[in-house]
């Protein structure tokens, strides 16, 4: 029975074929490849190497290594490491842990909070959230060099302790360092965007912007917020109410009108853009620019500070997540005997039952990088 699967989007990867037990890749084509003669893509043309999709892998005698060839094998790894997908690689020792976990692991590093791109502050997204102190982890895997992940990292180094402390940190909950917090750690920056349009109307009219009131009137404050161009400065704070766009909207919008000589206040109303939020934002930036159909699009992005509260949810590389159960003043924080104090607590029993043996070695291996002034590596293992 032949299989035929023309479907898009396929999972598949490049595999090194495997003839009469012997590699077609050679020494010799590697070296053409390193010194620019030849390029992958020539090594698919000659048949040295073939993309395989996960059907027709149950089918295929895969060797790790090369010291691992049989005669029955039919294809070789070009690195064991590609077993793993660009967030399963980010784990550090996953060849330790239960296997659950990093398939959660896999979902949740997708939430991380970091850097998203050296663009990211001339974007104005929907909705946007940007950690305010990104760290490049001090465990680091081949993967994350691969990716250029350390660049744009998503996360935060952590001075963690595991103990059981204070009962809050009961159900994977953790406790957290106020005064951490009060230095930045975990602390990220929304930004959200507002905008409207200045449409133009079949009978001639169009919506305005105008100028703030000007000096007694009762309502000003509302006001406080915008230039003379009734559009908001950037870098003002706003609350709930203020003013962002002073804009008019016609009366008449059906009806022909004269000319604009004759169009008065009175043939407008106030169609002012508020700011609704709960918290007060700053106004990050203003854009012009124009639509589809040819009307102006004003775009203002708002941004606001975090910190990190009750409730909040943390999470290791691990799978292992826990929302933040009670933040305590550093003074009432356990230290160490050389007076070091946790960023943070979990509780130890998050250990037994979830068999995450590589956490604990990354804990090691991350103390041992802080003292030695080195990254560790974690990257996994196939010598099982």
């Amino acid at each position: 029975m032949i299989y035929i699967a023309s479907d898009g989007g396929r999972l598949c990867r490049p595999l090194i074929i495997v003839e009469n037990g012997v590699p077609r890749v050679k020494s010799h084509h590697i070296k053409q490849l390193v010194e620019g003669y030849k390029s992958f893509d020539d090594f698919l043309h000659e048949g040295l190497i073939e993309y395989v999709d996960v059907n027709e892998e149950n089918d295929c005698y895969i060797a790790m290594y090369e010291r691992d060839i049989h005669a029955r094998t039919t294809h070789l790894e070009i690195e064991p490491l590609t077993i793993l997908g660009v967030v399963a690689g980010l784990i550090p020792y996953p060849h330790h842990n239960q296997s659950p976990r990093n398939t959660y692991q896999c979902a949740m590093g997708k939430q991380a909070m970091g850097a998203i791109g050296y663009n990211q502050f001339n974007r104005i997204d929907t909705l946007l959230y940007l950690l305010v102190y990104p760290q490049q982890p001090m465990v680091k895997t081949k993967t994350i060099d691969l990716i250029n992940f350390r660049k744009i990292p998503g996360g935060q180094n952590a001075i963690v302790a595991v103990m059981s402390y204070s009962g809050y940190d009961i159900e994977d909950a953790v406790v957290l360092n106020k005064a951490s917090i009060d230095r930045g750690f975990g602390r990220c920056m929304v930004l959200k965007k507002a905008s409207t349009l200045i449409k133009k109307y079949a009978n001639g009219s169009h919506d305005r912007i105008i100028s703030p009131p000007a000096g007694d009137d009762r309502s000003a404050h509302k006001y406080h917020g915008l230039d003379s161009d009734g559009l908001a400065q950037p870098g003002v704070s706003l609350k709930t109410g203020d003013v962002y766009i002073n804009k008019q909207t016609p009366r008449n919008t059906a009806d022909p009108v004269g000319s604009v000589n004759e169009v008065s206040d009175e043939d407008y109303k106030l169609d002012h853009q508020t700011y609704k939020g709960l918290n007060p934002v700053i106004v990050d930036k203003v854009m012009l620019s124009g639509s589809e159909d040819d009307q102006v699009l004003i775009k203002v992005l708002f941004r606001e500070t975090r910190r990190p509260e009750l409730g909040d949810k943390f999470s290791s590389r691990h799978g292992q997540k826990g929302v933040v159960g009670i933040i305590v003043q550093q003074e009432d924080m356990p230290f160490s005997d050389s007076g070091i104090v946790p960023d943070l607590i979990m509780n130890p029993h998050g250990f037994p039952s979830r068999m995450t043996v590589g956490k604990l070695i990354e804990f090691l291996a991350g103390k041992a990088g802080v003292l030695m002034g080195e990254f560790r590596d974690g990257t996994v293992c196939y010598q099982i």
